[in-house]
């Protein structure tokens, strides 16, 4: 098989993988959205989670207390639902909707269930 053949299969494959993870992305995001972001407050701080601002930027700049934004911070740490950095002493957040996925179905095969259910 020539190397040209050898890259368009793997771009074909690359192609179906996305394909497959769009739904299970989708489920879990909606799965996410049901069990973490219950407040506009904690839509707002998981939306400001752009993985350049540090906690302490974030709670100026949406007007919330640190506390708050560090203790909803620290369950998503905990759970793996976000990526993050350390700078200085500082946490540096961002989204990560492969986390989610990962996350909802790893709980669905602990509970024994299927991709879809939790």
């Amino acid at each position: 098989m020539n190397e040209n053949r050898q890259i368009e299969l793997l771009e074909e494959i690359l192609e179906e993988i996305q394909l497959l993870s769009v739904s299970i992305k989708s489920d879990a995001l909606q799965k996410f959205n049901k069990e973490f972001i219950t407040s506009d407050l904690k839509q707002e701080m998981y939306n400001s989670f752009d993985g350049m601002r540090t906690l302490q930027q974030i709670s100026e700049d949406i007007k919330c207390k640190i506390n708050t934004l560090q203790i909803f911070a620290q369950q998503l740490i905990e759970r793996n639902l976000v990526d993050f950095t350390v700078q200085g002493k500082s946490r540096i957040l961002k989204k990560s909707t492969s986390k989610i996925a990962l996350y909802y179905t790893n709980k669905s095969l602990e509970d024994g269930g299927g991709i879809s259910g939790y």
